[in-house]
């Protein structure tokens, strides 16, 4: 039986291998090629998108080939983003906080298909149709629990936070209370929510804060000494400041979902998490010795009610027309923006964090030249650039009017490079709207009216801006013809009635 497994290990490391050679040999440019290529590229793209900073690290067969920083942490004291700066990592919070939890079942100190209700005092689920005994730690670090609440917004450094339990009753700023709303172990459905009850079981089994219990069994035995949970001076000092969609500095935000939404990091960190996903040894040359091989197959292996697409804590992404198959996260929270993803049989991965609002479309287009080069394929529509930064460069630079006509011009000149859609118009417009951008609003809209004249939703969109520019006359006839199209439309009703009984 030993023989056999030895040969059966060996046939399995040769094809490893082998596929490794596959997608070398596939690869148009060389490694040195690709770099400066990638250096030269993504002060172009930090300037496109209107974002200030990045930070990048790509692993080639296990080892760190390029960790850097781009552009700027603090565009007004010239202060550069670079390896150790810090940056906040959205949802990618959750597949770290996964560690914490998988730790503690390796100890025996939680089950996995367990109901969760058994390590709760502090708070418990409100009543539900469904079986709360069926929510288990499974289902929770799968999102397969049924379970409300996907996102949270931030809390400003001058609010007083929740506690755990307040957030998890709705205290949290907006999104609710977390409540079981499907029957669990049926569907996948995405809830931070249940992240937030993770990290009440860590500190319910240990008696630590989640923070303290992260930090010292996952975050500093893995090397990632300047990564936190919590947001203090030392983290502050080092960080980037975040920006939002015109390269704007806005607030700092904290969380108490520390788990879902918390966690801040550097590249240098990020690229030791990355290799450790891949249970290869670090940059110093450390094997992480935190979680079991098969602890982590077992987080990057799909859960069947997932339909293949998540693990516990990782997506799992199927590269179309390629046998890989990368596991990682997105996270993205106001003015921050990051991405991981690791090929476990070759050693290589792509992790990127960046400092403004939109930060997604910089490490989109990274990702799909890493994707290119790795794999010589093309990722499609997902490369394809969103047009709403382009947009804003040209408004800020050179007003509406021209922002209309540069828009009109590049969909009529270059559709292969851009994505079109409503909701990217829409978005925009309420972006202006809320920056008191009322006129430059109003034309967006209209233009979204133009380009999407069937759908109710953007003349809702453009009656609300009459609306707040206090043309009652135009925001009547606009949610008028917005509830024509779409009976269903109750905010457009209900607005209607508002002007009309003025």
């Amino acid at each position: 039986m030993r023989n056999y497994v030895s040969k059966l290990y060996f046939l399995i490391w040769v094809i490893m291998i082998l596929n490794h050679a596959v997608y070398a040999q596939s690869k148009s440019i060389t490694k040195d090629e690709y770099l400066n290529n990638l250096n030269n590229k993504i002060p172009a793209w930090l300037d496109e998108f209107v974002v200030p900073g990045a930070a990048i690290a790509i692993i080639d067969n296990g080892e760190v080939i390029l960790q850097k920083g781009y552009g700027y942490a603090d565009v007004k004291n010239n202060i550069k983003v670079n390896d150790q700066t810090g940056f906040n990592i959205g949802s990618i919070s959750k597949t770290v906080a996964a560690w914490g939890i998988m730790k503690l079942v390796e100890e025996g100190k939680v089950e996995l298909d367990s109901p969760v209700e058994k390590y709760l005092t502090r708070w418990h689920f409100p009543k539900s149709e469904y079986s709360i005994n069926k929510v288990t730690i499974r289902r929770l670090l799968s999102h397969t629990s049924g379970l409300s609440l996907p996102g949270y917004p931030g809390w400003s450094p001058s609010d007083t936070l929740p506690t755990i339990e307040e957030s998890l009753s709705g205290k949290n700023n907006g999104p609710g209370d977390v409540r079981l709303i499907m029957e669990p172990g049926t569907k996948w459905k995405y809830s931070g929510g249940g992240f937030t009850i993770l990290q009440l079981v860590i500190e319910e089994v240990t008696g630590l804060k989640f923070a303290d219990f992260m930090q010292a069994e996952i975050l500093n035995p893995l090397g990632m000494v300047n990564s936190s949970y919590i947001i203090n001076e030392k983290i502050l000092d080092k960080s980037s400041l975040e920006h939002n969609n015109y390269g704007a500095v806005i607030p700092f935000e904290l969380f108490t979902a520390k788990a879902a939404a918390g966690l801040h990091t550097t590249i240098e960190d990020f690229a030791i998490f990355a290799q450790a996903s891949l249970n290869v040894s670090n940059t110093s040359g450390t094997q992480q010795s935190i979680l079991k091989q098969s602890t982590i197959e077992l987080m990057t292996s799909p859960v069947p009610a997932s339909d293949g697409k998540y693990g516990l804590g990782y997506h799992v992404d199927s590269i179309p027309n390629t046998s890989a198959v990368l596991v990682g996260h997105g996270g993205a929270n106001t003015g921050w923006h990051a991405f991981l993803q690791v090929n476990q049989k070759t050693g290589d991965g792509f992790a990127m964090i960046t400092n403004g609002g939109s930060g997604h479309n910089v490490y989109r287009q990274a990702y799909c030249d890493w994707i290119n080069w790795k794999l010589d394929v093309s990722l499609g529509d997902r490369c394809k650039k969103i047009i709403t930064p382009l947009l804003i460069r040209t408004l800020i630079n050179e007003g509406i009017a021209s922002t209309i006509a540069k828009y009109k011009k590049v969909k009529t000149t270059e559709t292969n490079d851009y994505l079109f859609f409503e909701g990217s118009l829409n978005r925009f417009g309420y972006e202006l709207l809320r920056s008191d951008k009322v006129k430059e609003a109003i034309e967006i809209f209209k233009l979204n009216v133009e380009e999407y004249p069937e759908s109710g939703n953007v003349y809702d969109s453009l009656g609300e801006a009459y609306m707040v520019d206090g043309n009652s006359e135009l925001a009547i006839k606009n949610y008028e013809k917005s509830i024509e199209l779409d009976s269903d439309n109750v905010n457009g009703i209900e607005m209607l009635k508002k002007l009309k009984n003025k």
